[in-house]
């Protein structure tokens, strides 16, 4: 029995090692940038809805220059599937204001390494959205 325990200790660790790197590489976002302007991340995103009950819904997410934006969730309706808002840079965030529900959050934008990922939360929700520039 003990004969084998270099083999098993060696294993475990590769075991553990391949576990790590693989919820590591899923994990990972490009870095955080400061948000400075609106128009940093005006444009259409489209991506999913990761809601606190567990759904993933498909939505597209259109910025314009001025800070005006159209959230669209086709899966959802009242109230949606259509929101819209408006945002503003405050201390370094993009945030936002629902003119259809009242709710506040921030859009967070991750850039590097030829990837553009924006991070939508509301605050005070378990839910949020990722979202990648539209093609």
């Amino acid at each position: 029995m003990l004969s084998n325990m270099p083999g098993r200790f060696m294993g475990c660790m590769l075991a553990t090692l391949l576990l790590a790197l693989t919820v590591a590489g899923c994990a990972t976002l490009p870095p955080t940038q400061p948000a400075r302007d609106v128009r940093d991340i005006a444009g259409k995103w489209t991506g999913i809805v990761h809601r606190g009950d567990g759904q993933k819904l498909p939505a597209t997410l259109t910025i314009q220059d001025d800070g005006t934006w159209e959230h669209l969730i086709p899966a959802l309706s009242n109230p949606g599937p259509r929101f819209v808002g408006s945002m503003t840079v405050v201390d370094g965030k993009h945030r936002f204001k629902s003119d259809t529900t009242g709710n506040t959050g921030t859009f967070t934008l991750h850039a590097g390494e030829g990837q553009r990922i924006m991070i939508l939360q509301t605050d005070g929700s378990p839910g949020y959205g990722e979202y990648r520039p539209a093609p």
